[in-house]
């Protein structure tokens, strides 16, 4: 026998899923009418209280999950007093792009094609109707932009010298080009690394333990998950270590909070829901980073260095690892990418190798005070 909770949530389920739905697409067919000022006055006042009578229906059908006494929706719902709005049926047609097509049907852009030309748009008078109509020419009326980067000639003045490139040191240009592949794949490990936790078997435990407790709609098991997304795996897999190495499950309520300050000082509006046992709620913790852990270890996508490293990449992800909790990923790394520069070459010398290398947006990140000076001005 099914849980009362899980039966509840399926009647809700299936309320919502079903008559609900039709009784506001029955509504939006009448309510295009009522409101319509080029509406017969006849028919406009009589779908007007058809409007109004189905607002009060879905309420009757929404308490009816609670009460088992249901409205009588045969008037409504099975008769066709008024034709399937244009809009209804647009909205169909995105549905079902949405899904599998038989290979016996026109294609969805085909299906597109002969919603439009089969309507005479200019005699649809309803701004709610006329919506996908507006949509669509909307579409096919703007051009895709396409972007026209200036030349380096246009912008920077040593790049007026056609020969500019060929005056750059070899030994530099390729010591700067491996910083700036290290700085662009440290950026890009720190996001992917930061993605959420696809595979969460402790989900429905935490799900559980927060429905036991009547917090399950405060908090959410998926948002739980998504606190730790910025977390080192290294940090993770030591919190998981010491929430076994001082039985975390054992801790008394007045020292929870102060181990909760030595693991996570950046979470502390989340201290009274880790630190509340009630109904196996030491768990919760202990899900949520065993399952980041697990899936940490299965694969190197969750390792932030890595076998093969270059020593300067190890220094900006350090930097990242190591920086302050208010400031910006990027701004760490950044910061630490320009003290290697500076120790190559000159930044206002990097400037020109940075151009040549074609990564004019690396520039904004690591020398942006010094791109003015170089900048070619209009006379």
């Amino acid at each position: 026998m099914q849980p009362t909770g899980r039966r509840v949530f399926e009647t809700v389920k299936s309320t919502f899923s079903s008559r609900v739905g039709q009784i506001s697409n029955a509504a939006l067919n009448r309510s295009i009418i009522a409101y319509n000022e080029n509406s017969d006055d006849e028919l406009r006042d009589k779908c007007r209280e058809e409007t109004e009578t189905l607002a009060i229906l879905t309420g009757l059908e929404i308490d009816s999950a609670k009460s088992g006494v249901k409205p009588d929706l045969t008037e409504y719902l099975g008769t066709k007093t008024v034709a399937k709005s244009k809009f209804l049926k647009y909205k169909s047609l995105l549905e079902k792009s949405e899904g599998r097509r038989a290979w016996y049907e026109p294609t969805f852009e085909e299906q597109f094609e002969k919603f439009f030309a089969d309507t005479d748009w200019n005699k649809v008078d309803s701004n709610v109707e006329r919506l996908p109509y507006l949509a669509y020419m909307l579409g096919k009326n703007t051009k895709t932009v396409v972007d026209k980067p200036a030349t380096d000639e246009e912008l920077f003045t040593f790049a007026e010298d056609d020969n500019w490139k060929d005056k750059l040191n070899s030994d530099k240009l390729k010591k700067l080009s491996a910083l700036i592949t290290d700085y662009e794949r440290c950026l890009s490990r720190i996001r992917a690394c930061g993605q959420p936790v696809k595979d969460r078997q402790r989900r429905n435990d935490i799900q559980r333990i927060l429905y036991s407790r009547g917090q399950d709609r405060e908090y959410d098991a998926d948002m739980l998950y998504t606190l730790f997304q910025g977390t080192p795996p290294e940090r993770i897999t030591a919190i998981r270590q010491e929430l076994q190495a001082k039985s975390w499950h054992l801790t008394p309520k007045e020292q929870r909070d102060d181990l909760l300050a030595e693991w996570l000082p950046e979470l502390e509006r989340y201290y009274s829901l880790f630190r509340d046992f009630r109904f196996g709620g030491y768990r919760v913790l202990i899900d949520l980073i065993a399952d980041i852990d697990d899936e940490n270890n299965l694969t190197d996508r969750k390792r932030l260095i890595r076998d093969g490293d270059s020593p300067e990449f190890m220094r900006l992800m350090e930097a990242f690892l190591n920086k302050n909790v208010n400031v910006y990923y990027r701004d760490a790394v950044a910061a630490e990418c320009r003290k290697l520069i500076e120790a190559v070459m000159k930044p206002d010398e990097a400037v020109r190798y940075i151009v040549a290398l074609g990564k004019r947006k690396v520039l904004f990140d690591l020398l942006y005070d010094r791109i003015e000076k170089h900048i070619r001005r209009e006379k």
